[in-house]
């Protein structure tokens, strides 16, 4: 849908100085989407949470360019980005992983290397993944006492919220959502309960 003419003149004039638009999906749903602003052969990315405020194209803008960029009414933006979004505009999948989808495969490469066992005792040292049926949603799981996993995380070096990788291994498909309370010998303690088949298949078998 082309622009609607309202003061076209400096609309039009932004509008017909981007090139382009790819918007750069991430791996899970939780990465961040960034549109990236084709502009006289440079590229200017905004994270689509800070996208219908028009200031940080703006200030990209400037610092690339060294002038402003084109003056139009800040309730035009919307306007600009649904045309560009309908006329010029491309989607792709993110080339990279994001920081967290990467510390997450990592740390998943970790916890595949254990081995699996039903022993109670080695399972509440974390030493091992602990086969077991949670009682829960009567689901199997190979799982970890939350304390035992942090110091997993932390002996290799990892920097990230835990909150955050565990909600990054959900949306991979590798644990089960958030964390829940598994029985060792009686005790019940907070868990990260990972997915068997998925576990299995990191491990070859």
């Amino acid at each position: 849908m082309p622009l609607e003419p309202e003061e076209l003149s400096p609309d039009q004039k932004l509008y017909d100085m981007i090139d382009k638009v790819v918007i750069v999906k991430g791996t899970i749903p939780s990465d961040p989407t960034i549109w990236e602003f084709h502009i006289l052969g440079q590229i200017l990315k905004v994270d689509t949470e800070n996208l219908e405020n028009m200031n940080p194209f703006r200030k990209q803008f400037l610092k690339v360019f060294d002038r402003p960029a084109p003056k139009i009414k800040l309730s035009r933006w919307p306007s600009i980005l649904e045309a560009l979004a309908e006329e010029k505009a491309e989607c792709i999948q993110a080339p990279e992983e994001s920081k967290n989808v990467f510390i997450a495969r990592q740390i998943f490469e970790i916890v595949c290397s254990l081995e699996i066992s039903d022993d109670e005792e080695d399972a509440e040292s974390g030493r091992i993944l602990y086969k077991h049926v949670l009682k829960e949603d009567n689901k199997p799981y190979f799982s970890i006492p939350s304390k035992a996993f942090l110091e997993l995380v932390d002996r290799a070096g990892f920097k990230i919220p835990p909150n955050e990788l565990s909600k990054t291994m959900f949306e991979l498909g590798m644990k089960r959502e958030a964390t829940t309370r598994v029985s060792y010998f009686g005790k019940q303690l907070r868990s990260w309960c990972f997915i068997p088949e998925v576990v299995l298949r990191e491990k070859g078998e």
